[in-house]
């Protein structure tokens, strides 16, 4: 997966995030959530019921899906006979916030629940707006 800091604008696809942007009626896409292993990143306590809403979101929220997949970065490297265990994803999370639109890969709620990943409070807050 490619790295990006938190909040900085949408880029993985450019093509994709100016349709995004039109869709969204105009709101910025920025990134959340795009971590890799060596790089540093906000660490500290999520609400509760915030790793449990981003599962759902998995399925309610999931777009841009792609034909492979990439395993956690942050997890140790999986070895033969472990991949099925080893957590992975292959699409994103796209939430709308009061002025911009966040897109995360659905590992988002693995790094919060396993890496203490700790998002920025403008996503914390549009994801348990969702529920």
């Amino acid at each position: 997966m490619t790295y990006y800091a938190d909040l900085t604008p949408y880029a993985y696809d450019r093509d994709w995030a100016a349709d995004a942007t039109r869709l969204w009626q105009g709101a910025p896409v920025v990134n959340v959530g795009r971590l890799d292993r060596g790089r540093p990143y906000e660490q500290g306590v999520v609400p509760s019921e915030l790793a449990a809403v981003l599962n759902r979101m998995r399925h309610t929220h999931r777009t841009r899906q792609t034909r492979g997949f990439h395993f956690c970065p942050l997890c140790p490297s999986p070895t033969s006979g472990s991949y099925a265990s080893h957590p992975y994803g292959s699409a994103e999370i796209w939430v709308r916030g009061s002025d911009v639109a966040f897109a995360a890969p659905e590992l988002i709620a693995h790094y919060v629940e396993a890496h203490a990943y700790l998002p920025p409070a403008a996503f914390v807050q549009a994801v348990l707006a969702t529920a």
